[in-house]
């Protein structure tokens, strides 16, 4: 038999997931749309445990339930691109998917998204994600308070993921849904997946955007 190829450990899954997301979400107000601060984050935080990964750029697209139950593309491409996170493992890391329903798609701000997948971190991709590649993004950061709220983002990032602060398998996971390293999905106490999942099983995906 041959060896497993390594993933993140849930713990650090875990604990990165939750740390980053409530954090950014506090320091911004909707991480939505702070997507290269959050990968950004992520990258930071990894490091932490030792763990390489390279902030990506190009476009990236997912499924969305609208509150009509029809699944549409949502995301950035033409024109528009966004930010993840690619570790050591090849594992996909976008921790903005589970509440990009929050925001209007630039393709057609008419229409009102009331689900979207989970989190992604994952070595497999599933069919309602998209994500291409086109570069490692670096962050150049001028404006000083864009630079301030950087700053206080990767300090409290880099002092709540380390290692002497992981509990185990005890790691608690946000309270939003997740696809993790190892193919499981985590819901969240609304049940958010459940109903996505419903409805894309109902309805089907549409043909992808690029």
């Amino acid at each position: 038999m041959g060896e497993v190829e390594p993933l993140t450990p849930t713990p650090i899954v875990a604990n990165v997931s939750r740390v980053v997301s409530k954090v950014v979400d506090r320091l911004t107000g909707d991480r939505g749309e702070f997507p290269l601060l959050v990968a950004g984050a992520v990258s930071a935080a990894l490091k932490n445990f030792s763990i390489d990964s390279r902030v990506m750029y190009g476009p990236a697209a997912w499924i969305e339930i609208t509150d009509q139950s029809s699944p549409i593309w949502a995301g950035c491409w033409g024109e528009h691109f966004s930010f993840w996170v690619a570790t050591q493992f090849g594992e996909v890391v976008d921790l903005n998917t589970s509440i990009a329903h929050r925001k209007r798609s630039h393709q057609d701000p008419d229409l009102k998204s009331i689900y979207s997948p989970p989190m992604l971190w994952s070595r497999e991709v599933p069919l309602f994600y998209r994500y291409q590649p086109e570069g490692i993004a670096e962050l150049e950061i001028t404006d000083p308070r864009d630079l301030a709220r950087f700053e206080a983002v990767m300090k409290e990032v880099r002092e709540k993921c380390r290692p002497e602060k992981l509990q185990g398998a005890a790691e608690a996971f946000a309270n939003e849904p997740i696809l993790c390293p190892d193919k499981r999905v985590l819901d969240d106490s609304e049940h958010m997946f459940r109903h996505f999942d419903r409805a894309l099983s109902v309805r089907g995906i549409p043909p992808a955007p690029f």
